[in-house]
């Protein structure tokens, strides 16, 4: 029997590996994101394989042995390739794909340079190559992001992106560590590797849910940016400047390095007879409760060094301070109120964050000066009424509030406000945090999602995210 035993552990040891080498070479591990297909070089050309390309387009193919020829059918369209000519009709209208269509292991290899103006003039769904992963991809509505053109000189850096929806970029960062913009298209072009010049040291492509972002360091000698649309050609331009008129400031910035966490309170708001904001049955107390407890157990997991401290773990009233004196006591690193918005506004929705105002300067209030918005603790004694306690942590919370949308926008949960005020659940809180509306449950769509598990189970990530990322000051 042991022989027998060891043997068929031998064999489900390998399995896994043979599969593997079995594997087709267009299989992409599953993940969430455009439909893609890969791109290989065949005789020097970078190609995709007919039958993923059927697939990208919702296709179905009629192969013409005789004549070499496969023809893929969507709708009423027709797009036609045969083997070794460069060519391809469309619906009876002629386009030149670049180089001849190949063969390669019994399948036709189609070259990819031609494939967005060929489908985007087809009124096919356009598919385009993307050069930073090598695959093809099904652009969204939204279309595409291309490869941005980085000037540089003495004053800053001026960064021009081909976009095809320049007025669905957003700026859901201002930090300049990690300056983030999304986009509505998917980004196909390339980076570089080193930026020599000017103020942005780096730039990275960053996961996003639908659409495209780019996340930018830049210098902390930098004064402020540009966000500028323009539509022909269709682009966006950013510009970031060491000095200037009608500029957008940075976010205030604190010490850069990690931050100390051993600590998270979270503040499920309302509770007992403070039903808080109630819409078709849900009420905010209940779900903001839920929340809580599931963001409690997914902080735990991810930072175990962190202790999660909840101002009530079940349906009770709580008052402010209490909320305030449960922080305190437990010398909160950070507070994490939990809350649900609600609105008359018809079509109002997403997530809105309310921290204490950080925007103040270092020195004088004079305007004119070059220097950046940077805190300075040290600069001014001020004597605070307790209950305003909570301003003197305003930049770590901006900072909170800036991490903590970003991860709600970038996986697809906006759009996302963000609000300087000092916010009633803050009242005498002596520690940095935010008051964050998680959705709007007056908005069919953001309650359909937050009432459901696999949505929540988005949120809870995203705000434990935006957690990790500040903790990390990343």
């Amino acid at each position: 029997m042991r022989p027998r035993l060891a043997l068929l552990v031998a064999v489900a040891a390998l399995l896994p590996i043979a599969l593997a080498a079995r594997a087709d070479w267009r299989s992409e591990p599953p993940e969430e994101g455009p439909l893609a297909a890969p791109v290989r070089s065949v005789r020097g050309v970078p190609s995709v394989a007919i039958n993923d390309l059927a697939r990208l387009l919702g296709a179905s193919k009629f192969w013409d042995g005789a004549r070499r020829r496969m023809t893929l059918r969507v709708g009423e369209r027709e797009l036609v390739f045969v083997e070794d000519a460069p060519f391809t009709t469309v619906a009876g209208t002629t386009f030149y794909l670049g180089a001849p269509a190949s063969a390669l292991d019994g399948e036709l290899q189609v070259p990819v340079v031609a494939l967005d103006s060929i489908t985007s003039a087809s009124g096919l769904v356009r598919v385009a190559h993307d050069l930073e992963r090598q695959r093809v991809v099904a652009l969204p509505p939204s279309g595409r992001v291309g490869t941005p053109k980085f000037t540089s000189s003495a004053g800053g850096t001026r960064v021009s992106l081909p976009v095809d929806r320049p007025d669905e970029t957003v700026v859901v960062s201002r930090a300049r560590a990690r300056f983030r913009v999304r986009f509505g298209g998917l980004f196909t072009g390339t980076l570089p590797d080193t930026l020599d010049r000017g103020v942005v040291r780096s730039v990275r492509s960053i996961p996003t849910l639908g659409g495209s972002a780019l996340e930018f360091e830049v210098d902390r000698g930098t004064r402020g940016f540009r966000l500028i649309t323009a539509s022909n050609p269709s682009r966006v331009i950013l510009e970031f400047a060491r000095g200037g008129a009608e500029l957008e400031r940075f976010a205030p910035e604190g010490p850069p390095g990690p931050r100390r966490l051993k600590v998270l309170v979270l503040d499920p708001g309302h509770g007992g007879t403070d039903p808080g904001t109630a819409a078709e049955g849900v009420r905010e107390k209940d779900l903001s409760l839920t929340l809580a407890l599931e963001l409690a157990r997914e902080v735990e997991r991810r930072l175990p060094g962190t202790r999660v401290v909840l101002t009530r773990n079940r349906d009770v009233t709580v008052s402010q301070e209490t909320r305030a004196e449960i922080a305190n006591r437990s010398r909160a690193d950070l507070v994490l109120s939990l809350h649900f918005d609600g609105f008359a506004t018809e079509g109002a929705r997403g997530a809105t964050a309310s921290c204490p105002p950080a925007t103040f300067r270092s020195g004088a209030d004079d305007d004119s000066s070059e220097e950046p918005v940077v805190a300075n603790p040290r600069a001014s004694l001020r004597i605070l009424p307790w209950r305003e306690v909570a301003t003197r942590q305003a930049v770590p919370s901006r900072a909170f509030a800036e991490a903590v949308l970003s991860a709600l926008e970038l996986s697809g949960q906006g759009p996302t406000r963000l609000r300087e005020y000092l916010p009633y659940g803050f009242l005498g809180v002596n520690a940095p945090g935010v008051v964050l509306d998680c959705a709007t449950l007056s908005a069919a769509s953001d309650r359909r999602r937050v009432t459901r598990p696999e949505g929540r189970r988005r949120l809870v990530e995203a705000i434990a995210n935006g957690i990790v990322a500040w903790r990390g000051d990343r």
